[in-house]
């Protein structure tokens, strides 16, 4: 219990939108993350009409995101692309040393070569899978268990609430193969960053800090005009009929809440949070 305690923390990277006295807010999500911000996210669900989210994230809709990124017959491996010291770094970030360990277990599973273990873990993934199997595993391993979407789509469900999808998993798919080929090649040979990447995100999102979010040193591949530009319009245009009723929550990625608050304020909404960027 205080373990589970000890890792609440407060949601700060929200946002209240208001207009003719109807008010609605916007959660910007960390789809991975060390902290639940469970609490936090129930009292705004309670007091929720409808909970949207940018997409299905039940089990059988994540398998079908996963099958269309495996090509088993494709010969590719995204390490043909990376070099040896990029390769060996994203293994050492990925697979616990070996040496120094004594267990019969350990012993048994060091005769694996770390490398291979990796090269397995992503064979037949086309590059934006790879990418998001070796980063997620990386967050893994330093503890980010949680997820602000999947959180509170769970409590969402539990309370009953009526939830609107604003994209479908076909749509969602289509997004992630288009992220760019360059940006994820990019990211990978920045492995020696990761670690420092991984924190400053932390800072940023518990501080509810959106701009100081977008300036972060590493380039995060989907952090791109195609995958948040072109899709805040689509939110929006799917928002604006649930918004105007008021008291919706909606989950949408972080990155998304500085153009979604342009877009509203274009409407006349008031746009109120933390830290709110110039428009």
């Amino acid at each position: 219990m205080l373990f589970s305690r000890f890792k609440q923390k407060k949601l700060k990277m929200i946002w209240e939108v208001q207009k003719n006295g109807r008010v609605s807010h916007l959660v910007g999500t960390a789809h991975f993350f060390p902290y639940s911000f469970r609490n936090s996210l129930q009292r705004y669900l309670e007091n929720a009409r409808v909970v949207m989210f940018e997409g299905p994230l039940d089990e059988a809709n994540m398998a079908r995101v996963r099958e269309a990124g495996i090509d088993t017959e494709n010969s590719y491996h995204i390490f043909n692309e990376l070099d040896d010291k990029t390769i060996t770094g994203i293994t050492s970030a990925l697979v616990p040393e070996c040496q120094a360990r004594h267990s019969s277990y350990l012993v048994t599973f060091c005769k694996t070569e770390p490398r291979d273990i990796v090269f397995e873990m992503i064979k037949g993934m086309q590059p934006w899978l790879a990418f998001f199997t070796l980063w997620s595993a990386f967050l893994k391993r330093r503890g980010w268990k949680y997820s602000v979407d999947l959180e509170g789509y769970q409590l969402a469900t539990e309370l009953g609430k009526k939830i609107v999808f604003l994209e479908t998993i076909e749509e969602q798919i289509n997004v992630l193969q288009n992220i760019s080929h360059d940006n994820i090649i990019f990211f990978l040979n920045q492995v020696d960053r990761w670690k420092v990447f991984a924190r400053e995100y932390i800072e940023c999102y518990l501080d509810g800090d959106l701009e100081k979010l977008k300036f972060t040193r590493v380039r995060f591949p989907s952090r791109h005009p195609a995958v948040i530009n072109e899709r805040d319009k689509i939110f929006h245009q799917r928002m604006r009929a649930e918004l105007e009723q008021g008291q919706v929550l909606a989950f949408l990625g972080a990155p998304h809440l500085k153009g979604m608050s342009r877009l509203l304020i274009a409407d006349g909404y008031q746009v109120q949070g933390p830290w709110l960027p110039p428009l």
